[in-house]
């Protein structure tokens, strides 16, 4: 066997990052676990594989200099970064008429800057790494908003059109730049995010797991392709809206019923 995988995870204290830290970790990898909270990711740490061998880096990534300090502190650490996945995120449940410009710039800041400057602060770890590749997670509303979630959505199709720019840009230095999209994912988000009008949260009944979320990330690292999609009908409806869009506005507007559109 060789060396062990070396890999950064931001939002690695819940949900999809925890779910993705957990894979990794039980493969043998070494993690850099990356969010706010220390407890939350000592709490994780201590519940790995050979905790020891992992690392826990604690910062708010909208702090730009703090950001700078943590990712060379985990590059530091692991000597290198093989994979980097963000999963880092927040959402905000609010339609046009509702929006506050303080809680579209926090989405922003997190969403689209954040991983940009953990990309530009991660490069020179990257390059040191063996097969490198960066992972982001974007969503099925990436390429086709839905409404009281354009901030959101805006934010992933940011991501999506980021992504693509830099998987050119990287591509003469051997980086390999990925997307997953996962669809609705039984995980804190719909509970933690900003909600001021009280919208119903989605029917998380058929939700996916956060491990088939990491399962998917893990096969990325192994077999990285430019785009992923855990629900291939949003692939699809994906593609019904560039092509036939008011078609597609009907389908979704049936789907969603009367209480989203309001």
């Amino acid at each position: 066997m060789g060396a062990p995988r070396r890999a950064l995870v931001t939002g690695a204290s819940s949900g999809i990052g925890e779910a993705v830290v957990r894979a990794f970790a039980e493969r043998g990898y070494r993690v850099a676990l990356l969010a706010r909270r220390t407890s939350e990711l000592e709490r994780v740490r201590a519940s790995l594989p050979r905790p020891d061998e992992h690392v826990v880096v604690a910062c708010d990534l909208r702090d730009e200099a703090a950001l700078r300090v943590a990712i060379a502190s985990a590059g530091e650490r692991l000597g290198a970064f093989d994979v980097v996945v963000h999963s880092a995120g927040v959402g905000y449940r609010a339609r046009l008429e509702e929006l506050e410009r303080v809680e579209i710039e926090r989405v922003l800041a997190l969403n689209v800057t954040a991983v940009l400057l953990v990309d530009r602060e991660a490069l020179p770890w990257l390059e040191r790494g063996e097969r490198p590749v960066v992972i982001h997670v974007a969503s099925v509303i990436a390429r086709r908003g839905i409404p009281g979630q354009l901030v959101y959505a805006a934010s992933k199709a940011a991501l999506v059109s980021a992504s693509e720019a830099l998987r050119l840009e990287w591509a003469g230095r051997g980086i390999e730049v990925c997307l997953v999209h996962p669809g609705v994912t039984r995980t804190p988000f719909f509970a933690v995010q900003r909600n001021p009008h009280g919208r119903p949260p989605p029917d998380l009944a058929s939700a996916d797991e956060p491990a088939t979320v990491a399962a998917a990330i893990l096969e990325l690292d192994r077999r990285p392709q430019p785009e992923v999609w855990l629900r291939s009908r949003w692939r699809w409806f994906a593609l019904a809206s560039l092509v036939a869009p008011r078609f597609a506005d009907r389908w979704l507007a049936k789907k969603l019923g009367p209480s989203d559109q309001q």
